[in-house]
């Protein structure tokens, strides 16, 4: 599955990679959104590879269909690795995305941050794959869409987050 995701931003580009940029965002955005156990595994400020590198555990924003259950350890609660990468130079980024018991699930983001006559804008070009037979093209919809749920309370805290770098 693939799609856009757009988070534009009524504020200056500088101050939005400012806040992007930093390796105390992402942790603070996923404590903004109520995520659990969260850990910075590894980061850099270096300019040119930029990256974040955490671990949390989140639920689901949608209602996991009974295939998907199957698949996760612990019940409803998902274990999620994610790393931010940012050539900061360019303002070209991407974002890897593993969920601990579904090793076969592929997420991966290419990101555009540049500025956008509001202010900035962040561009995600999503790619959910799973190579699961049978309910693959299935499971990747689902996470496609749980994913889009989220954006708009990911915006929201990422909003509310940049008022700091103001």
């Amino acid at each position: 599955m693939k799609f856009v995701e757009e988070h534009i931003f009524d504020s200056p580009l500088e101050a939005v990679e400012r806040m992007y940029f930093n390796t105390t965002f992402c942790p603070r955005k996923y404590e903004e959104l109520g995520l659990e156990d969260i850990k910075i595994v590894d980061s850099s400020d270096d300019p040119v590879q930029y990256f974040v590198d955490c671990s949390f555990v989140m639920e689901p924003s949608l209602p996991l269909p009974g295939f998907v259950k199957k698949f996760l350890p612990g019940g409803q609660k998902i274990s999620v690795r994610q790393v931010d990468r940012w050539n900061t130079k360019t303002g070209k980024g991407e974002l890897e995305i593993q969920l601990h018991g579904l090793e076969k699930v592929h997420i991966h983001s290419v990101m555009t941050l540049k500025a956008h006559e509001r202010g900035a804008i962040n561009i995600m070009q999503w790619t959910v794959e799973c190579k699961i037979p049978l309910i693959g093209n299935k499971l990747a919809d689902f996470l496609g869409k749980d994913i889009r749920s989220k954006s708009a309370d990911d915006h929201a805290a990422s909003v509310k987050i940049l008022q700091d770098y103001l």
